[in-house]
């Protein structure tokens, strides 16, 4: 009977020293955590941050694509008109280099 006291005395010292192990453990995971979770939320606020200025460099690139597609509608035109312009030019030298030997004759 006289060794259940050192055995039930060594139980409670271990059950105890078990207890605060897992406490100190559980509060540096705790701590851990929170720090963890802050950092987080940082990243998080640092991610839509940049996420926005996507969204406006985005936005801009699409109005810019916008003008640029209305620019180079505009360019084709131009360069039909000249087509057109050009054209006539050459018809009216064409024209003049077959008269001009008959005004050369007079």
């Amino acid at each position: 009977m006289i060794a259940v006291w050192p055995a039930l005395a060594i139980l409670v010292v271990g059950v105890v020293a078990g207890l605060v192990f897992a406490v100190l453990r559980g509060l540096r995971t705790w701590r851990a955590f929170k720090a963890t979770g802050g950092r987080i939320g940082e990243r998080v606020e640092e991610i839509s941050r940049a996420t926005a200025e996507i969204e406006t460099h985005l936005e801009r690139a699409a109005d810019s694509s916008e003008r640029l597609a209305g620019a180079l509608e505009s360019l084709r035109r131009s360069q039909a008109r000249l087509e057109v312009q050009l054209a006539a030019v050459r018809e009216a030298r064409s024209t003049i280099e077959r008269a001009v030997p008959f005004l050369a004759g007079r």
